[in-house]
């Protein structure tokens, strides 16, 4: 077990930088050279590992990418989100919902449902409209530009309610305050008397994959709720990026404009 431990720490050294050397490897680990230059060997054996006579420096081996690869196949986000949504739940006490795209439109994926008498529900399986819905404008903030683009002009900018975005201009607008928040708002934009928080999830390319969002009555989210509730989702949201891709949830799920 000590054998193994200290083999997956090297891993995580070597896949951390671009190249090391054994002596660096073996100081980052607090490990004797040899018995690192042994763990080495046999990682390098296995493929996972890979040395370069020139410069001496160990790096990642392609079996380490293949078996990585593997959790691709097999994650499925609403599976890896549904801890998360719950402990949002029992923190705020709101209704918490996961989003992903179908095309151009929002599917409720996962739900964490509001035990209030009074509360927020949207139905596993429900559509939304992206630019009348705080998921669809946190995922529309986060895009690369072009896939927003497309996005939008598959879109038909209909109204809801009087708060509706139905102009380019005005939800576009809305999209750079969001991609500056960090979280996008639904202030009964799709439904009167309902107000919504979200925050985009990320792949590994950083593109949106989803959104986690946090809904409730108005009357139990005015604004000086919304803060609170923005930057938990894209607390959230951060978790569920890290979980999901890999990627470090620093700035990333906080600051979209970043990732552009």
């Amino acid at each position: 077990m000590q054998s193994l431990d200290r083999a997956i720490a090297i891993l995580e050294i070597v896949a951390a930088a671009d190249g090391l050397s054994l002596s660096e490897i073996a100081r980052r680990a607090e490990l004797p050279t040899s018995t690192v230059h042994r763990l080495l060997a046999t990682l390098q054996r296995r493929g996972l590992v890979a040395h370069e006579a020139d410069s001496g420096l160990w790096s990642v081996g392609v079996e380490l990418f293949r078996i990585g690869a593997a959790y691709l196949r097999i994650r499925k986000l609403p599976e890896i989100s549904r801890p998360i949504i719950r402990e949002v739940l029992r923190e705020v006490e709101e209704t918490v919902n996961i989003s992903m795209l179908d095309g151009h439109e929002l599917v409720c994926v996962a739900q964490a449902e509001s035990h209030a008498a009074v509360r927020a529900f949207f139905r596993i399986g429900r559509r939304l409209p992206l630019h009348a819905s705080a998921a669809g404008k946190a995922m529309l903030a986060a895009a690369p530009e072009s896939v927003r683009e497309a996005l939008l002009r598959a879109t038909d900018l209909s109204r809801f309610t009087d708060h509706t975005h139905t102009t380019r201009r005005a939800l576009d607008q809305d999209l750079e305050a969001i991609a500056a928040r960090g979280y996008a708002i639904d202030d009964e934009e799709h439904t009167v008397g309902m107000r919504c928080v979200a925050a985009a999830i990320l792949d590994e390319w950083r593109e949106p994959v989803g959104a986690v969002s946090i809904s409730a009555p108005a009357v139990r989210m005015p604004p000086e709720r919304l803060r609170a509730l923005g930057e938990r989702a894209a607390l959230a949201a951060a978790r569920l990026t890290t979980l999901f891709s890999g990627l470090s949830p620093a700035a990333d799920a906080l600051s979209p404009k970043a990732r552009s």
